[in-house]
C-alpha cells in the first residue's frame, strides 16, 4: 500500500510538472519568424481594422519587418474624423517619445567619432553660462537645486533614464530626483540636456543634425524633427479618448530630443531595422546601446535609448510614444530579425498593443506593454469611458460601481485615478469628478486622490472646491504612506504652486 502511495505520489508529481511546462508554452507563444508572407499580410489587413473599430482609433500606420527588411507597411482608417481623407503608407505621424532611441542613435555616432564620451559629465562639455541660459534657466548655486548631483550626469545616464532629472512639471529649482546613476525614472528633461550639449558640440539645431546623422543616411525621406510645409496635406491629426478632433495639425517649430519627430511607420522601421542589422553603427555600439544599463523591473531594463526586455523568446527592444493624441509603439528581436511598428492618431492607440504585436509577429503580450500597464480596450475601465460619450453622470457612476463590484482587482486607487483622468480627457468632467470623488472616499490617507480632484475641480471652473481639496492634498502629504516619495514631491510642489495661483485669482476677482 505504501508503495502503490509512492506511485501515484509520483505520477502526480510529473502531472503537476508537465501541467506548468504546458501552461508556460501556452502563455508564451513563439514569434511568427516562419510566416508565410503573403499570409500573414492577409491576416493583418484583416484584423487591423477589427481591432481599430472596436478601440475607437481613426487612423493607423503600420510596418513588419522579418529576416531584418521591411516585409510589408500599411495605412489604415482616417487621417481626421472632420474630413474623412484615408490613410496612406506616406501618412505623418506624431511619433512622440518613438523620438528618444532615435535620438540615441545619433547621440551613439558621436561616441565613435570620439566626440562625446558617454561616461564623461556633461557639464564638461559646455560653460557654465550656456548650460544656465539654455537649460536649466536659473543660476547653478540656487537654493534647493543639487549642483553636485548635476555636476555627475553623464550621457549614459540621460539615454539610460537614470539620470534623476525631472519628466516635465515644476522646475525651479530644477529637481534631481536621486543621486544620478542609481535608479530608473523616465525623463524627458534629460534629453534636452543632452540634445543642448550635442548643439553645442556640433555647432547647429537638432533638425540639422538629426538629419545628417540618421534621417538621410537612414533614407527616411519623409521624417523630419519639425513640421514642414509639406504636412499639411500628409499629416494625421489627433483624436482623443472619445474618437474626437479639432482638425488642427500639431505644428512643432523647435527639435526637442525626446518628442517632435514626425514620420510613418515604414520610415520609423528603417531605423529599427538598422539598429536590427548593425547598419550606421559599429557592431559593438549597437551591442552596448541593447545592453541593460539599469534595472526598471521584473526582466524589465533600459538600454541606451531603448526599453530591453528578457523573453523566453530572446530579448526584445522597444518604445512606446505618448502624446495624447498620438500613441505609438515599436518591438523588435535582433537576434530573430523580426519586429514591427505602429503608429496611431488616437489617445487610444496603446490599447491595442498586445493584439498588434501577437497578430504580427507573435510572442507574448508583454514586451513593455504590462510594464506600461495601459488599458486595453477591451477592458472595464474602457467599457466605463465608451459608455461615458452618451450617458448622464448618474448612468456612469452606476455603470462603475457595477464593474468594480465584479472586477476589484481593476480597480485598485491607481486604476480609479487613472479612470477619472480618461474622462477628464474625454471632456466628461462632471463623471470625472463623481470617480475621484469616490477615490478619496475609499482611500482617504492618499493625497494624490485629493489632488487629481482639485484639478477636475479647477478644470470645470470651481474654484473654492479646487482650494479646498488641494489644501487637503498638502494636509494628507505627511500622513500618506503609500505613495512613492517623488510623486509625494511633485504633488507637494504642484499643489502648492496651483493653490497659490487660484487664491490669487479668487482675490483679484473680489477687488473687481
Amino acid at each position: 500500500m505504501i508503495y502503490a502511495s509512492r506511485i501515484k505520489l509520483i505520477i502526480l508529481l510529473v502531472f503537476l510538472l508537465l501541467f506548468n511546462v504546458y501552461s508556460t508554452v501556452q502563455k508564451t507563444a513563439p514569434l511568427n519568424t516562419e510566416a508565410e508572407k503573403e499570409k500573414l499580410i492577409a491576416h493583418l489587413e484583416r484584423v487591423i481594422p477589427e481591432l481599430m473599430k472596436k478601440a475607437e482609433i481613426p487612423g493607423m500606420s503600420i510596418a513588419v519587418i522579418k529576416d531584418g527588411e521591411i516585409i510589408w507597411s500599411d495605412g489604415f482608417g482616417i487621417k481626421s474624423v472632420k474630413t474623412g481623407e484615408v490613410v496612406t503608407k506616406e501618412t505623418i505621424f506624431e511619433a512622440a517619445s518613438l523620438t528618444k532611441p532615435f535620438f540615441a542613435y545619433a547621440a551613439m555616432k558621436l561616441v565613435e567619432g570620439g566626440e562625446l564620451d558617454l561616461d564623461k559629465p556633461l557639464v564638461e562639455y559646455v560653460s557654465e553660462d550656456y548650460l544656465v541660459k539654455e537649460y536649466i534657466r536659473h543660476p547653478m548655486d540656487l537654493e534647493g537645486f543639487r549642483s553636485d548631483w548635476f555636476r555627475r550626469i553623464t550621457a549614459r545616464m540621460v539615454l539610460s533614464h537614470s539620470s534623476g532629472l525631472p519628466h516635465g512639471g515644476p522646475r525651479k529649482p530644477l529637481p534631481i530626483h536621486f543621486e544620478p546613476g542609481t535608479q530608473y525614472r523616465y525623463s524627458a528633461d534629460g534629453y534636452m540636456y543632452l540634445q543642448r550639449v550635442m548643439e553645442h558640440l556640433k555647432g547647429e539645431s537638432l533638425t540639422e543634425i538629426m538629419r545628417e546623422m540618421a534621417i538621410e543616411p537612414l533614407e527616411m525621406t519623409n521624417s523630419s524633427m519639425v513640421w514642414q510645409d509639406r504636412y499639411e496635406t500628409q499629416s494625421a491629426v489627433g483624436h482623443d479618448v472619445m474618437s474626437e478632433t479639432n482638425g488642427r495639425f500639431r505644428k512643432r517649430r523647435a527639435p526637442h530630443a525626446a518628442a517632435t519627430l514626425y514620420t510613418t511607420a515604414e520610415d520609423y522601421a528603417r531605423f529599427v531595422a538598422a539598429v536590427m542589422n548593425d547598419e550606421g553603427l559599429k557592431t559593438v555600439t549597437i551591442e552596448e546601446m541593447l545592453t541593460p544599463q539599469i534595472d526598471v523591473d521584473k526582466d524589465v531594463f533600459w538600454g541606451l535609448g531603448f526599453g530591453l526586455e528578457e523573453t523566453p523568446n530572446g530579448k526584445a527592444y522597444w518604445q512606446w510614444g505618448d502624446y495624447g493624441i498620438f500613441r505609438n509603439y515599436i518591438v523588435a528581436y535582433k537576434e530573430k530579425k523580426i519586429g514591427v511598428v505602429y503608429l496611431t492618431n488616437s489617445f487610444n492607440g496603446l490599447s491595442i498593443g498586445a493584439d498588434v504585436v501577437k497578430n504580427a509577429i507573435g510572442g507574448g503580450d508583454d514586451l513593455g506593454l504590462t510594464y506600461l500597464n495601459y488599458a486595453r480596450y477591451d477592458s472595464p475601465t474602457m467599457q466605463i469611458v465608451g459608455v461615458a460619450k452618451d450617458k448622464e453622470v448618474e448612468e456612469v457612476v452606476s455603470i462603475f460601481q457595477k464593474l468594480r463590484k465584479e472586477h476589484p482587482d481593476n480597480f485598485k486607487e491607481s486604476d480609479i485615478n487613472s479612470l477619472g483622468y480618461f474622462l477628464v480627457n474625454a471632456g466628461r468632467i462632471p463623471a470625472a469628478i463623481e470617480i475621484f470623488k469616490i477615490n478619496a472616499e475609499t482611500y482617504p490617507n492618499s493625497a494624490n486622490v485629493y489632488d487629481s480632484l482639485a484639478e477636475a475641480y479647477m478644470n470645470n471652473g470651481d474654484t473654492d472646491l479646487a482650494i479646498k481639496y488641494y489644501r487637503k492634498a498638502l494636509e494628507t502629504v505627511p500622513k500618506d504612506t503609500t505613495t512613492d516619495k517623488d510623486l509625494l514631491e511633485r504633488i507637494k510642489q504642484g499643489a502648492a504652486e496651483r493653490l497659490k495661483e487660484l487664491e490669487a485669482k479668487k482675490q483679484e476677482k473680489k477687488k473687481i
